[in-house]
């Protein structure tokens, strides 16, 4: 893979300046009042991912080295959503790993929660665990994220009720039907 694919030329910080009025101030030196604009510097977050450390150790203690390497490509690789919109092969093509590494890093990244499949190539990073963007960003995020969990519940209920439906009568007919007595002997009904 070339050098060119791996560099990224992002920004870390930028300074935003809030115009806040025209003030009045006394000159000492003339003794005469001028009128300024007084402006107020802000620090801003930009680019940067925000990391939960106890969360994100339990989630990379999991995986070894190649699958540590995919565990941090997949955070370079994140739109401002917090999602990575790749299937498995792309990932394995765009990252240089392999399609079986991939294919057991994701699978334990989604059992310890550190992403969960919103659909078919995409993924959301927990932002529980990371986040990249501003507090309303990530809050915005979480909304979304558990949405995903309750989708994934719903279809889960619907299939086992389904599974449970669909159980033939003849498996509840032949069921023993013995009783146990307080002392513990067996008597029929």
């Amino acid at each position: 893979m070339s050098d060119s694919k791996t560099k990224s030329n992002k920004s870390t910080t930028t300074k935003k300046m809030k115009i806040i009025g025209k003030q009045e101030y006394l000159n000492i030196s003339t003794g005469n009042v001028e009128d300024f604009q007084v402006i107020k510097m802000e620090d801003r977050d930009f680019n940067f991912h925000k990391i939960w450390l106890a969360q994100i150790i339990t989630s990379l203690d999991l995986i070894g080295n190649q699958k540590t390497r995919l565990a941090f490509w997949i955070l370079d690789h994140l739109n401002r959503d917090n999602q990575l919109t790749l299937n498995y092969r792309q990932i394995a093509e765009e990252s240089g790993i392999s399609l079986f590494t991939v294919k057991q890093t994701m699978k334990a990244l989604l059992e310890c929660d550190f992403l969960r499949r919103k659909n078919q190539g995409c993924y959301v990073v927990n932002p529980d665990k990371v986040f990249k963007g501003t507090k309303d960003g990530r809050m915005r995020i979480l909304l979304e994220y558990s949405k995903i969990e309750n989708q994934q519940n719903a279809v889960k209920s619907t299939f086992e009720e389904k599974q449970a439906s669909n159980l033939p009568v003849e498996a509840f007919q032949n069921l023993p039907t013995t009783n146990t007595s307080l002392e513990g002997k067996k008597t029929s009904p």
